[in-house]
């Protein structure tokens, strides 16, 4: 019995698992990246914010849109009214005095100017003080 051989070609070569040695690295990267972050101070300042009373948040107006068609038809949320439909549905929004209303007119560019002032004007007189003109960018 020989305990060692002579250094013959069919003696086992060395070989060097990389599978093994990949996990290895995989686990160390995950590792470095946890640990880097848990010491990265966040961006930004600590403060420490004053006291103040609460007060409410402004409240935001609710937009009302009225459309004026080509025709010359009258359209508020997409439903079709006439000029006195119109001063009612306005009135009844008057009539909520715990909200705010933004009235947005949108008229067809080839409607007739009058049409778009005389609903403006019912705004202004119904006591509608945010009216305005929706429009599109030129670009």
């Amino acid at each position: 019995m020989r305990l060692f051989r002579d250094g013959g070609d069919d003696s086992p070569k060395a070989r060097i698992e990389l599978i093994p040695m990949i996990d290895i690295m995989f686990f160390l990267m995950v590792v470095f990246i946890f640990i880097s972050m848990s010491l990265v101070k966040l961006n930004g300042v600590t403060v420490a914010l004053p006291k103040a009373a609460d007060h409410p948040l402004k409240q935001v107006p609710k937009m009302v849109n009225i459309t004026i068609t080509e025709e010359g038809k009258i359209l508020i949320e997409n439903i079709p009214v006439n000029r006195s439909e119109l001063k009612e549905h306005l009135h009844a929004l008057l009539a909520d005095k715990s909200a705010k209303y933004e009235v947005i007119v949108s008229g067809d560019k080839d409607s007739k100017l009058q049409r778009l002032v005389d609903v403006m004007d019912l705004c202004n007189q119904m006591g509608f003080s945010n009216v305005s003109i929706r429009s599109e960018d030129l670009h």
